[in-house]
């Protein structure tokens, strides 16, 4: 019997946790993850988003309450407030103040600074959230909306740090052809 309510027990938990459908949207892929894959609430180096889409996924374990007020917030105060009150979470938790592949997806778009790309990340997930169709050059428009000096700023530091290193060049030695007029100048 013991074993019976043992295994009854064991299916049952494991399905409730396999796959959690956290929302869906009508243009773009579901959100789902397995189970606790993530919590956004507690940092690990796991939090580095693959791609947007991974990005979304982790915002979106941050629990029922805030997404509700966050998705209730206009345009402006998702510019101004993020997320949460204090942004900078977001900048740390995904890197985006360092170099990772994450980062370098901003940086062939032209997006450098880590506070521009916060606040692209946080105007899609508001528009998925909502339901809308994510306007990508709006977002980034937006993001960078009197923040081009800074802009520059980082994107000169990222040039700066992958810069090519210059090696001096190699002079190949081989054995001077001696003419005739070179061996009577050397005599």
């Amino acid at each position: 019997m013991n074993r019976i309510l043992f295994i009854f027990l064991l299916l049952t938990t494991r399905t409730a946790v396999a796959m959690d459908t956290l929302f869906t949207h009508p243009l773009y892929p579901p959100l789902v993850y397995e189970g606790d894959e993530y919590n956004f609430y507690k940092y690990t180096p796991k939090y580095v988003p693959e791609d947007m889409l991974h990005c979304f996924k982790i915002l979106g374990t941050s629990g029922a309450g805030n997404l509700e007020r966050f998705s209730a917030r206009s345009r402006d105060e998702v510019m101004e407030r993020g997320i949460f009150d204090r942004g900078y979470r977001l900048r740390k938790e995904f890197c985006l103040e360092g170099f990772s592949t994450f980062t370098h997806y901003f940086h062939r778009h032209g997006i450098y600074y880590p506070y521009a790309m916060q606040t692209f990340i946080l105007l899609s997930f508001h528009q998925y959230l909502n339901g809308d169709r994510i306007t990508w050059h709006q977002n980034k428009s937006a993001a960078l909306k009197n923040r081009h000096g800074e802009n520059d700023a980082w994107k000169k530091r990222t040039r700066q740090l992958f810069k090519p290193v210059k090696e001096d060049p190699v002079i190949l030695e081989s054995e001077p052809v001696i003419t005739p007029e070179d061996a009577f100048f050397q005599w």
